[in-house]
């Protein structure tokens, strides 16, 4: 029961971290006109955004829904996260280089 909860949970920030990440690249190029150049720039605040939303998510999911596990839920979710950061920095540079077009 453990590792399913911690998968679910590392899935979850995962997606939350990618799909967070994406969207701040397709508003910065779109809204803000930021061009290939600024990738460091507009990727921390991608990195903090996708915290941000995380740190919600897992605040929803301990403190109102009240999961009977909320230790490996947060270690999940963390671990999640962290790949996602790890994963947008490596993986998939170009797809959110091609996003700020």
């Amino acid at each position: 029961m453990d590792l399913m909860v911690v998968l679910k949970a590392g899935f979850m920030g995962f997606a939350l971290s990618i799909g967070t990440q994406m969207l701040v690249f397709f508003l910065a190029a779109k809204w803000f006109g930021a061009g290939r150049a600024r990738f460091v720039r507009v990727f921390v605040l991608a990195a903090v955004t996708s915290f941000l939303v995380v740190d919600l998510y897992l605040y929803y999911k301990i403190q109102v829904s009240d999961i009977p596990e909320p230790q490996m839920f947060l270690a999940g979710c963390v671990g999640g996260w962290l790949a996602g950061i790890a994963s947008g920095l490596t993986q998939l540079k170009p797809l959110l280089l091609q996003l700020m077009r």
